[in-house]
């Protein structure tokens, strides 16, 4: 899923007032590696006004007064309105149906039940149920009546046991299952069936049992890999031989191995598990994406976490050193900072860089041994499910779990509570009631800080990827600028704002929205510009969205409903115009993503003497989105 944040300099002025610094120490208080300069920022994009929803992978969705459902999206900017009889998550989406059925032979109701997103867009309609296989594929089955036990149930879904993820559907009717591509937007080829089955996706393939229990694995045409393919979940493939192949997910040969040498057996975190029998026992290494080694041998499976292997509760470097000594039963890997975190026998918990670096450590029996940059204290996990802290001299209890890597949620006064980050010991977030999440793939959270009647909402990313989108936005507008120079277009641009100023004089005549044979001229040669810079295969994916803005002068006079209309029309005739073929610029990459709308006389330009400029306000302004995925 995708987040759309638009970035000014106030974000930039965030960047340097959360930014921290820290030393590493080990669990006696001694320096042990260089600084810690990571850090975390919260950005407010959102409200939502309700105090009942609850937090999934697609979005929010709560229950209505009248018992029926909503949906919301991630910053509450959208909501259905309670219009479902039933809602349940299904991955990045919802499975929703409006109806009931009327007894269990309504096999139109049956079938009625469709996939939304968080912004209510249906992705597709008309089955009984969906389950998601991967960010492409969705298992849809449709129904010609319903089992009451189920044990009778034909179409059931198990984990594939494969090397692709895959998970368990039970679907408790007799009838049909499907594969829908979302990005060819129809069923797929083939994968089809009428009883229990094993199915998975991997990348964009698809395999699974068929009727005669064959596993068949295809491509989203419906085309067939051969027998002795084995598929990973990034979708490159090996192909089993005398000497063996590796694959791309479009088929491109990646290299040969030797089966008399090491077989990649899996893939983790963007490397290739190998194995081999040797000796009367199995030897397990890393190969990277050339089939080249790059780790010593384990004489047990290995799990990756960035550049440090989990293996037998131990962790070591890529040369087989050991990293920390101790028993580590269980690793997770935060992209939000590239970092490890790691629970030691349920006592410690420690935090590592990729080099094995200790930032972060838990203390003995005494929290009170242990101090991080001189406020925060770590926390020890006891038996009740109890997690100590300590910031600025003030101790606090929370019961439960940590509310998300590298977040630390602490209490405060009145029953309230902060939120923490736990790295730098910097206050994010105060004075609310509760707090919520959803993680978007480690790469950032959404935060719900909770309060009676509502929450707001918040995104919180890693403070060094708001620098790298904000430089990344700032040489996009010196490139726009020094475009708009070339072709000689008079256009100012507001970098805080994020607008393209267009006089509206040069466009239109008087107080008509209809264009002028110069204002054409004039687009032509911006739409131009535009696009060879804010396309090009440089900032590929990074505007999501383009805003064409229609602004009115604020004159005596002059009322919001008044003008509204007028910067309304005029917004949408240069949007239409750009669209259109008069410009002879190629648009298809803008086309899907270009917006109008008018802010009448809401939005002034102001001289430097704080007077309202009413030439400059009098404008369309081309304002881009920059999109951050996560």
């Amino acid at each position: 899923m995708k987040k759309l944040l638009a970035l000014t300099l106030a974000a930039l002025l965030m960047v340097s007032l959360f930014a921290g610094c820290g030393k590493a120490v080990d669990k006696n208080n001694n320096v042990v590696n260089g600084k810690f300069t990571e850090y975390l920022v919260a950005e407010k994009v959102g409200t939502v006004n309700r105090d009942n929803f609850i937090t999934a992978d697609g979005g929010l969705y709560y229950k209505g007064e009248n018992n029926l459902w909503g949906v919301m999206s991630y910053n509450g900017a959208y909501d259905t309105g309670a219009i479902f009889a039933a809602v349940t998550p299904r991955g990045n989406y919802f499975e929703v149906t409006k109806v009931v059925a009327a007894n269990e032979n309504d096999i139109a109701s049956l079938n009625a039940s469709y996939l939304i997103d968080g912004k209510g867009k249906t992705i597709i309609s008309g089955y009984a149920t969906f389950s998601v296989l991967n960010d492409r594929y969705i298992l849809v089955a449709k129904g010609n009546s319903r089992t009451v036990i189920k044990d009778e149930a034909v179409l059931s879904f198990t984990d594939t046991g494969l090397s692709c993820y895959g998970s368990s559907y039970d679907i408790w009717y007799n009838g049909n299952w499907y594969v829908f591509d979302i990005v060819t937007n129809k069923l797929v080829p083939g994968a089809t069936g009428t009883k229990k089955t094993i199915i998975s996706a991997c990348g964009r393939y698809i395999q699974f049992t068929n009727e005669e229990n064959k596993t068949i694995k295809i491509n989203e045409n419906g085309e067939a890999l051969p027998d002795k393919a084995k598929l990973y979940e990034d979708g490159t493939y090996a192909i089993e031989g005398k000497t063996g192949e590796m694959y791309d997910a479009d088929g491109k040969l990646m290299f040969n191995y030797d089966l008399t040498g090491f077989t990649p057996s899996g893939k983790s975190n963007g490397y290739f598990v190998a194995s081999k029998y040797q000796d009367g026992s199995s030897k397990y290494v890393v190969m990277d994406n050339t089939g080249k080694i790059i780790s010593s041998e384990f004489d047990e499976y290995i799990t990756i976490y960035g550049e440090l292997i989990h293996v037998d509760n131990k962790v070591y470097n890529l040369k087989g050193e050991t990293v920390l000594k101790g028993n580590y039963e269980s690793v997770y890997y935060d992209k939000i900072f590239g970092q490890n975190w790691m629970l030691r026998d349920d006592k410690y918990y420690t935090i590592i860089d990729k080099n094995g670096d200790v930032f972060f450590n838990g203390p003995g029996d005494n929290k009170k041994n242990y101090v991080f940059s001189g406020e925060f204290l770590a926390s020890k996990k006891v038996e009740d499910e109890t997690y100590y802290y300590s910031y600025k001299d003030k101790d606090y209890t929370i019961k439960g779990s940590h509310f998300a890597p590298w977040i630390v949620k602490t209490n405060n006064a009145n029953s309230l509570y902060d939120l923490v980050d736990a790295m730098t010991g910097k206050k994010l977030l105060e004075g609310y009631k509760d707090y919520a999440s959803i993680s978007r793939r480690s790469l950032a959270y959404y935060v719900y800080a909770k309060y009676n009647g509502g929450a707001d909402v918040y995104l919180v990313v890693s403070g060094k990827q708001l620098e790298d989108v904000i430089n990344k936005k700032n040489s996009l507008f010196d490139e726009l600028i020094a475009e708009f120079k070339k072709e000689g277009i008079n256009a100012t641009v507001n970098k805080e704002t994020g607008e393209i100023l267009l006089d509206s004089s040069v466009l239109f005549g008087g107080d008509s929205a209809e264009l002028t044979a110069s204002g054409k001229t004039f687009l032509n040669k911006f739409i131009k510009a535009y696009t060879t810079v804010a396309f090009s295969s440089k900032y590929e994916g990074f505007i999501s969205k383009t805003m064409v803005e229609g602004h009115i002068a604020p004159i005596a006079g002059s009322t919001y409903a008044s003008g509204l209309q007028l910067s309304e029309q005029r917004a949408l005739n240069v949007k239409n115009y750009c669209l259109s073929a008069e410009t002879g610029v190629d648009v298809s990459k803008m086309s899907k993503s270009l917006e109008n709308v008018g802010y009448s006389n809401s939005k002034p330009v102001y001289k430097s003497n704080g007077e309202v400029d009413l030439a400059a306000s009098r404008r369309v302004s081309f304002r881009f989105i920059v999109n951050v995925d996560f």
